[in-house]
């Protein structure tokens, strides 16, 4: 992975995000990795900080591409600090399988509350590979209808997966205005061989014109051809 490109990347992407936060306190803060056995990099598209409607949470949300040129499992430690560095929130995210090439989403939930006097954000991950990405394996459609997104997952694999696990940033002219995830499952995480269900976002979207949606799934097994 280059590590001075992958930095700059994400400085960038920070001072878009924590300004358009509308605080011009807000400082950026370095973002640290690790690797185990990967030759390319993980490049971040877009970071958005994004209080919701209800003004309960706020989500650091990270749109990304894997192009380590290996399915991966990535896990994401996000944390929030006031202006003397002091810790104020730390939170948790992964995904167990994201497929070489495809866009994904990790975000970091906080309390608002919690996190009123944070002036900067920081996040740090790890990757290693993985041959249990079920991404080929499902098909997913989404039509808006009125305010919603409505989801439509197949399993086409000979075999049970796990959810569909997807994730959408709300966009209104250019800015991140809302974020929705939701899993697409018969039970509990369980999705069957063969088997169609369907899900909503969007609940408390709020206003937007556009959005981007990426979404996860993993096998229990090796799956050889996703690789």
């Amino acid at each position: 992975m280059k590590k001075k490109l992958f930095s700059s990347i994400i400085t960038f992407g920070v001072l878009i995000s924590l300004f358009s936060f509308c605080d011009p306190c807000f400082i950026p803060a370095a973002t640290s990795y690790a690797e185990n056995n990967i030759s390319g990099e993980i490049t971040v598209d877009d970071e958005y900080l994004i209080p919701d409607s209800l003004g309960y949470f706020t989500y650091y949300v990270v749109v990304a591409t894997n192009n380590t040129g290996s399915d991966i499992s990535i896990s994401a430690d996000f944390t929030a600090k006031d202006r003397s560095g002091n810790l104020l929130r730390k939170v948790n995210d992964y995904a167990d399988a994201v497929r070489n090439g495809q866009q994904f989403i990790l975000y970091g939930q906080f309390n608002s509350k919690a996190i009123k006097n944070a002036s900067s954000f920081e996040y740090d991950y790890s990757v290693a590979p993985t041959d249990r990405c079920a991404y080929s394996q499902v098909s997913l459609n989404a039509d808006r209808s009125g305010q919603l997104i409505e989801l439509t997952a197949t399993n086409y694999a000979k075999y049970d997966i796990q959810c569909a696990n997807v994730r959408t940033v709300f966009k209104k002219n250019g800015k991140a205005v809302a974020f929705d995830t939701v899993n697409i499952a018969d039970t509990g995480i369980i999705f069957h061989s063969g088997s169609t269900n369907f899900q909503v976002l969007g609940m408390n979207a709020g206003d937007y014109d556009d959005y981007v949606i990426t979404y996860t799934s993993v096998a229990d097994n090796s799956i050889p051809e996703d690789i």
